[in-house]
C-alpha cells in the first residue's frame, strides 16, 4: 500500500498528495507526548491496525486514531467573525472555504470511516519512561495485504511536571446544557454524568487545571426568589476533583445586557441591577448557599470564582461593587475573570485580558505584573484575522504556539471558552458555528467533538496541550538561560501576529529546547 508520514504541526486535507516520508520519526520529553500522521491509499477492504515496539518499552503508550474530515465553510475574517470574500483573507488563512480538514480523532477501535486512509499515531511518554532511543512499527493489514510502517523514537532527559505541579494554568469553559442535547441523553441522568466524567478527563488531559462548574439556578415559591439549587455544580465539581482537576471555578453569576452597559444583572433577574438594594439581598442569597456548598466539600483551597464575563471600562465600577459583596461571603478565594480594562485593582486575582488588549496595554498589564499580580490570557472570535486562535483556516502551528507567547510575555495561564459548544445543526459539514446571526471562525466553539461514547479529541486539542507540555519545559529553559531561551521562542513566534506558519521549524525550534534542557540535566 503505498501511504506517506506527516508531522503532527501541519494540517492534513483528504486531497493532500503524498510525501516522500515514510518513516514515523517521534522526540519527546518524559511525562509528554508527540504524534505523526499517516496518509495512504483507499483500502480496498476491512483493515486490522497493530503496534510492537522491537524492544522493552516500558512507561511508553501508544494511540492510534482515525482521523475524520471536517467541512470548513467560511473562512476567517480579517478582523471579525467570517466571510465568504477570499481576497479579504487569502493572505493569513491555509485555504479558500469551503474545504475539508483532517481535525477530529476516532479512536481505531471504532469502524474504520469511509474515505482515504488517514491515521494519527500518538507515543505518550510517563515521567517513569527511561530516556533513550526506541524504535517499532506500525502494521495494517488489508486482506492480505501487509504494510509495515517504522517508527524511530527518541525519548528525553527533560520531564513535563505533572498537571499537579503544572506552571500554567488553563481553563476552557464547558457547556452544561448543552451536553444533554449533543449526546441525546437526559440532563442530570446517569448517564449525562458518565457523558461529563469523560469530558473532565479529556479536559484533564489536556492539561486544564481549572474546570468550570455550572452556576446556581434559582429556586422559586409563589413567584418569589427564595433560593438557589447548587446540586448541578456539586456533583460536577466533585467528579471533576476524583478526575484529577487541580482548581475548580465557580461559574459566572452576572452579566451586562448591552456591551456599553455601566450596570450588570443577576443572570437570573435581567431587570434588576446588581448595585441596587433588591440586588444586593439577592446576591446575598446567592453567595451565602454557595459559601455552604464549598465548606461541606472542603474546597476552600481549591475554588475560584468568576463573576461576570469580560468588564470593561464603562462597567468596571459596578464589577468591583459586585467583588466586593462576593468577597464578603467568600473570602480568600480568587476571583479569575477575562478582562477588557486594567481598572479593577482589587476586584480581580487572576487577570486573563484577551490576546490583543495584553499587547494594546502592555505596559499597564507589565505594571500589574510587577506589583505580583497574577496574569492570564485568553483568545475569542475577535479580533480575527492572523491573529493566533484556534481557528481551522489558520495553520496548526498557531494552535501550539499561542502557549510559546504565554512564556514569552511570562503569563501565567490561557482562557478560552469553547470546549464543547456544539452550535448549529451539523459541525461535521459546518464548523463555523452561528452566533448572533453571524459565524463564528471555525472550530472557535469547540476543541472536541461529539462522539457516541463521549468527546472525540482533535489535532487542534493535541496542539494545545503539546503547547501546554511546551510551556513547562520553556519555564524550566528560561531558568537556565532567560536569553537563549527568548530567542528560541522568537524563532518562531514574535507576538500574537507573526509566527512561522511551518510545522518543521516548529519541530526544530521545539528540539533544541529539550537539547537545551537535556544538556543542563547532563552536567
Amino acid at each position: 500500500m503505498k501511504y506517506s508520514v506527516f508531522t503532527d504541526t501541519d494540517w492534513l486535507y483528504p486531497d493532500s498528495p503524498h510525501s516522500d516520508d515514510l518513516l514515523m520519526q517521534l522526540a519527546l520529553p518524559g511525562g509528554g507526548h508527540c504524534g505523526c500522521q499517516v496518509l495512504g491509499e483507499i483500502p480496498s477492504g476491512s483493515l486490522r491496525l497493530t503496534f510492537s515496539w522491537h524492544q522493552e518499552a516500558a512507561g511508553l503508550e501508544t494511540r492510534l486514531y482515525w482521523l475524520l474530515p471536517v467541512g470548513v465553510n467560511e473562512n476567517t475574517d480579517c478582523r471579525m467573525m467570517t466571510t465568504t470574500d477570499y481576497s479579504r483573507c487569502q493572505d493569513f488563512v491555509t485555504r479558500k472555504a469551503p474545504f475539508e480538514v483532517y481535525d477530529a480523532l476516532l479512536p481505531v477501535k471504532e469502524r474504520r470511516p469511509k474515505g482515504r486512509l488517514a491515521l494519527y499515531v500518538c507515543v505518550e511518554a510517563g515521567p517513569d519512561a527511561v530516556p533513550g532511543s526506541y524504535t517499532g512499527e506500525l502494521c495494517i493489514l488489508d486482506g492480505k495485504q501487509e504494510t509495515r510502517i517504522p517508527l524511530r523514537c527518541r525519548v528525553g532527559a527533560a520531564l513535563v511536571p505533572p498537571l499537579s505541579a503544572s506552571r500554567l494554568g488553563m481553563l476552557n469553559f464547558f457547556d452544561y446544557n448543552g451536553l444533554a442535547s449533543q449526546h441525546n441523553v437526559e440532563k442530570n441522568s446517569p448517564e449525562y454524568w458518565r457523558l461529563y466524567r469523560r469530558y473532565v478527563k479529556a479536559q484533564v488531559e489536556m492539561r486544564c487545571t481549572h474546570i468550570l462548574l455550572p452556576s446556581g439556578q434559582p429556586v422559586y415559591q409563589n413567584g418569589q426568589l427564595c433560593g438557589f439549587d447548587f446540586s448541578m455544580a456539586e456533583r460536577a465539581g466533585q467528579i471533576a476533583r476524583a478526575a484529577g482537576a487541580r482548581w475548580l471555578c465557580g461559574g459566572p453569576i452576572a452579566h451586562w445586557r448591552v456591551w456599553d452597559d455601566s450596570e450588570y444583572y443577576p443572570k437570573w433577574d435581567a431587570d434588576t441591577g446588581v448595585t441596587t438594594p433588591k440586588g444586593y439581598l439577592q446576591l446575598r442569597l446567592y453567595f451565602s448557599e454557595w459559601a455552604k456548598i464549598v465548606r461541606k466539600n472542603r474546597w476552600q483551597g481549591c475554588m475560584t470564582q468568576s463573576l461576570a464575563d469580560e468588564p470593561q471600562t464603562c462597567n468596571d465600577g459596578t464589577y468591583r461593587i459586585l467583588a466586593g459583596i462576593f468577597r464578603k461571603f467568600l473570602p480568600g478565594i480568587p476571583v479569575v475573570e477575562a478582562v477588557e480594562t486594567t481598572n479593577l485593582g482589587g476586584a480581580i486575582d487572576i487577570w486573563v485580558p484577551k490576546q490583543d488588549t495584553y499587547e494594546k496595554w502592555k505596559d499597564e498589564y507589565e505594571a500589574l505584573k510587577a506589583a505580583g499580580e497574577e496574569m492570564w490570557f485568553y483568545t475569542c472570535a475577535f479580533p480575527a484575522g492572523p491573529i493566533m486562535n484556534r481557528s481551522m483556516d489558520l495553520p496548526l502551528t498557531v494552535s501550539r504556539l499561542i502557549l510559546w507567547m504565554a512564556a514569552l510575555y511570562r503569563l501565567k495561564g490561557f482562557l478560552h471558552w469553547g470546549f464543547n459548544y456544539y452550535i448549529g445543526s451539523d459541525i461535521w459539514h459546518s464548523a463555523c458555528c452561528p452566533h448572533k446571526g453571524e459565524l463564528l471562525p471555525a472550530g472557535d466553539a469547540h476543541i472536541v467533538y461529539p462522539g457516541q461514547k463521549g468527546p472525540l479529541k482533535s489535532m487542534r486539542f493535541e496542539a494545545q496541550r503539546a503547547g501546554a507540555e511546551d510551556y513547562e519545559l520553556l519555564v524550566q529553559a528560561l531558568r537556565l538561560s532567560p536569553e537563549k531561551t527568548d530567542s528560541l521562542i522568537q524563532s518562531v513566534c514574535r507576538d500574537f501576529r507573526t509566527y512561522t506558519r511551518k510545522g518543521q521549524d516548529l519541530l526544530a525550534a521545539r528540539n533544541k529546547l529539550l537539547t537545551l534542557i537535556e544538556g543542563d540535566s547532563l552536567r
